[in-house]
């Protein structure tokens, strides 16, 4: 059932736009198929079961072409096929005179037909339809020589149904154009957002490449201290390990020793990173059980108001944890810039290297 489905569902178009008419062409077509089988048992109780039979048999055979014109890619011809043969049959009852009130009440169903126009063709061509209800209404009447303005009555009947067709078709055709911009402008999105997923997985090859040389170069350059530092060749063996591992995060903290941690800090220091500071560091004291922790602002290029306060706080929690923090790598412009700047540092160790704080240490 599922292949049948989507065998007849599958139509000859690739604009969006056209084969969302013409799947909705197709449901309403085989809602009318359905409605015209269940109509076939009407057909005995009337007086000539035959003729309804008949007509019941040419309405089914025009909505199974309509159905192949739009999986033909004919969407809108079909649905012209379609909408036709929901006002014939309205006009059929004014033409074969099967009541006194045809004349001026079959004319109130023909704003089905424009309904049908609506959800499946163009805005515009819901005009279309209109005029082809309100030619065949007036072919209608001129083959019963009927009158729609001979008394008062008939002419209020005859006008609202006019009105009401035309009133009809105003509104589906403003509707309709409004779902259509919607369904441009959504696809314009769309596209856009596609554009810039292009753009942006571009990006992230960049990127990458440039992670993979800054990467590389960073490995020489610990290669070059560890032939320039030899006292540290074992520090560096034990942390190379855990390097490769934490290569990608923006605050790793290395252990030096059993009581000792480390945070080499390169870049520049935002809200974020600060925060992500304080929680690594604090997680690797409560992990390590750690006494002192040292944190490496060599590569730090500014330090402001921020970041010091964010240091200090650091510091602050630290202690309460029952580890002391030493801030280690201060250079010149750096100190120069914390002393305009107003900021007591004071209650905080310093060291000017790494080094110098790990010797202080062994003291």
């Amino acid at each position: 059932m599922q292949a049948f489905t989507d065998w007849l569902f599958q139509i000859k178009c690739t604009d969006e736009d056209e084969l969302r008419r013409g799947r909705t062409s197709i449901t309403v077509t085989l809602v009318m198929i359905s409605l015209a089988i269940l109509a076939i048992p009407i057909s005995f109780v009337s007086g000539d079961p035959f003729s309804g039979i008949t007509a019941i048999s040419i309405g089914i055979l025009f909505y199974i072409i309509a159905i192949a014109l739009t999986r033909a890619g004919f969407v809108n011809f079909g649905g012209i096929v379609l909408v036709s043969f929901v006002t014939i049959p309205t006009l059929l009852p004014i033409i074969a005179e099967t009541s006194p009130t045809s004349p001026f009440t079959s004319p109130f169903y023909l704003v089905l037909s424009i309904l049908v126009g609506g959800l499946i063709l163009r805005p515009v061509l819901v005009w279309v339809v209109l005029t082809i209800n309100i030619v065949g209404l007036i072919i209608a009447w001129n083959i019963t020589n009927f009158n729609p303005f001979s008394d008062p009555t008939v002419s209020a009947f005859s006008s609202a149904a006019l009105f009401l067709q035309v009133g009809s078709a105003l509104f589906t055709f403003v509707g309709g154009s409004i779902t259509d911009a919607v369904l441009r402008e959504a696809r314009r999105l769309r596209e856009e957002a596609r554009q810039s997923a292009n753009q942006l997985a571009a990006l992230n090859a960049t990127l990458e490449a440039q992670v993979a040389q800054r990467t590389a170069a960073l490995q020489q350059a610990l290669s070059d201290l560890e032939q320039r530092a030899a006292e540290q060749a074992r520090l560096l063996a034990e942390n190379e390990q855990q390097r490769q591992v934490i290569r990608e995060l923006s605050v790793p903290v290395l252990p030096v020793r059993t009581t000792t941690l480390v945070m080499p800090l390169i870049g520049a220091l935002d809200t974020a990173r600060l925060a992500d500071m304080q929680r690594q560091a604090l997680t690797h004291i409560e992990r390590t059980g750690a006494r002192e922790f040292l944190i490496d602002v060599t590569g730090v290029p500014v330090i402001d108001t921020q970041v010091a306060k964010g240091v200090i706080q650091l510091v602050e929690a630290a202690h309460l944890m029952g580890a002391h923090v030493t801030l280690v790598g201060i250079r010149p412009e750096v100190a120069q810039t914390l002393v305009t700047l107003g900021i007591d540092l004071r209650g905080i160790r310093t060291f000017s290297t790494l080094q110098a704080a790990l010797n202080s240490e062994k003291r």
